[in-house]
């Protein structure tokens, strides 16, 4: 009887799991990121060697990818939510931090690369942004941060990832 019980539970966690990680067809781009866990660094500039955790995952019932970044030795934690906008009938995206940072914008597809397009409000400042994130030939993970200035976008940052085993989420 016990071993019929299991069965029973894990048929049903199947079942649960696999509705909650069907991704809809209008996030397909942010496909190859679902499912991940990311461990990183800035590269690009001589910042503290702070470990950056990322994560993408499936909610809602496939209609929302969330991904959570945290860096532990900062307290610093940032969730972003990408949907369909049926009105303006692209991929958005809203994205709340813990140092009160906010941000809203579309998806797009780049050279194969998936382009954040936004503003974030930084201090009660409106700061226009483009942030880039490909899969490279190694497996690892490119997260490249620009600003709108007055000559076009200017770099901020870039982080490189390297692919960690799934785990619990963050």
């Amino acid at each position: 009887m016990r071993s019929l019980t299991l069965m029973l539970i894990a048929t049903l966690l199947a079942s649960l799991a696999a509705t909650g990680t069907d991704l809809q067809e209008p996030l397909a781009p942010l496909g190859p990121l679902v499912g991940t866990s990311w461990l990183g660094r800035f590269v690009s500039t001589p910042a503290p060697p702070f470990d950056h955790e990322i994560e993408w995952t499936v909610t809602l019932d496939g209609h929302v990818v969330r991904w959570m970044k945290r860096i532990g030795d900062l307290g610093f934690t940032m969730e972003t939510l990408f949907y369909w906008d049926s009105e303006a009938e692209a991929i958005a995206f809203t994205q709340l931090a813990s140092n009160g940072i906010h941000s809203r914008g579309t998806v797009a597809s780049e050279d194969g690369r998936i382009a954040l397009v936004g503003h974030s409000i930084r201090s009660g400042a409106l700061v226009a942004f483009r942030q880039t994130f490909a899969i490279l030939p190694d497996d690892t993970l490119e997260d490249c941060y620009f600003s709108g200035g007055p000559d076009g976008w200017i770099p901020e940052h870039v982080i490189v990832y390297e692919r960690r085993p799934a785990r619990e989420a963050l």
